[in-house]
């Protein structure tokens, strides 16, 4: 009778494990972007509550419907950016508010700020969103 010889127990190698861990980390580190992509600069600024004028100022409302509105006269987003242009190009230093309405979208506020921004400089303020009905 033959007796079978005990069996040598096999050992893991977590040499080729690490070894891939390390890489992948290496990889991961050095694909990732650190980089802030489109980024808006924004100063910040004391809240006050103040009567605004509204021949001195120009204020930009933004509806929750997605529609648009200069001193409270709705028409399109086109025709508001002319007709801020124009008062740029008469008085450059002519103030800007961006009013956004409670519930509109923030990259439609986002979109006007680099449209208008690009003229009026640093004219541009954002006020508190319009809260209807309270």
């Amino acid at each position: 009778m033959q007796l079978s010889s005990p069996r040598k127990k096999s050992l893991i190698n977590l040499t080729p494990l690490i070894d891939i861990v390390f890489i992948l980390l290496i990889f991961f580190m050095l694909a990732t972007n650190f980089v802030r992509w489109h980024t808006l600069e924004l100063s910040i600024g004391e809240a006050s509550e103040i009567e605004i004028d509204p021949l001195a100022v120009s204020i930009v409302s933004i509806k929750a419907d997605a529609s648009y509105a200069l001193n409270k006269r709705p028409m399109a987003l086109s025709e508001i950016i002319s007709l801020l242009r124009n008062k740029i190009n008469n008085k450059p230093d002519h103030p800007i508010v961006i009013q956004p309405e409670k519930g509109a979208n923030v990259q439609a506020m986002v979109d006007i700020l680099n449209m208008i921004k690009g003229f009026a400089g640093n004219n541009v303020s954002v006020a508190k969103p319009v809260i209807e009905n309270l």
